[in-house]
């Protein structure tokens, strides 16, 4: 079984639909394989506020009912250690990336996971390390 950290631009795909979103299909199947149990799902327990932030701000007659979909999953979420701390302001400082997509990261190499992100630009910032997966790559 595959163990993925999933980062927001993921999961929001699961809710936004496919009109709205690219690769939705490819997140849709990530989530699918959790539901059948062949991939088990993490993320730092910041994904409900930076979730919970865009929905408020860009759907928010709709907000409340898709982060409750989204919480309902209650895929795992992990609680930051001091060294997960200590990895993602050193990757801020090293690469200029921000503390939330840092901590997706850090989540991953902690957990001997795989980062899957639709974020292209906070991969390339990061030098693509074994540890991330483009969505559109899976």
């Amino acid at each position: 079984m595959g163990r993925h950290v999933v980062d927001a631009s993921v999961i929001l795909k699961w809710v936004l639909g496919e009109k709205r979103e690219a690769e939705w299909n490819k997140a849709l199947d990530l989530l699918n394989g959790w539901v059948e149990g062949r991939v088990e799902l993490l993320a730092p327990d910041l994904w409900v506020y930076e979730v919970g932030n865009f929905l408020g701000r860009c759907l928010p007659g709709q907000a409340r009912e898709k982060m409750e979909l989204l919480f309902n999953l209650k895929f795992s979420s992990i609680a930051l250690t001091e060294n997960m701390l200590r990895l993602c302001f050193h990757w801020m400082a090293e690469n200029g990336v921000t503390f939330y997509d840092a901590s997706y990261l850090a989540v991953a190499e902690q957990t001997k996971s795989i980062l899957v992100t639709a974020d292209e630009k906070f991969a390339e910032k990061m030098g693509h390390p074994q540890s991330i997966r483009l969505l559109k790559d899976l």
